[in-house]
């Protein structure tokens, strides 16, 4: 009886770890959403020029806040023009030629 008693405890505290875990994982993603980016930043992360970034706002294919001179983006943003422009792959990897 000793032992089902202790699985039932183990079996408790390997729950509780796994709710704590999952939790501080949505903590990280719902911070990583909040995440804000300028000029600079984008186009690091975009790997894009100055004017490339200029035409995507201008043209209306990513979100943007401003103030004054200042351009901010936030990753929702940054995640809505991915998404946007995501192309899923057509072929099974099965019919890929051999290496």
């Amino acid at each position: 009886m000793k032992s089902n008693s202790k699985k039932n405890t183990d079996r408790e505290i390997l729950n509780r770890i796994l709710e704590i875990v999952e939790k501080q994982s949505n903590h990280i993603a719902h911070e990583a959403r909040k995440q804000i980016y300028d000029n600079k930043a984008i186009m690091a992360l975009l790997n894009i020029k100055d004017k490339y970034l200029k035409k995507l706002r201008d043209n209306g294919y990513l979100g943007y806040s401003r103030e004054g001179d200042k351009y901010w983006y936030t990753q929702e943003d940054i995640d809505r023009f991915l998404q946007r422009f995501h192309f899923s792959d057509f072929t099974s990897h099965s019919d890929l030629p051999p290496p």
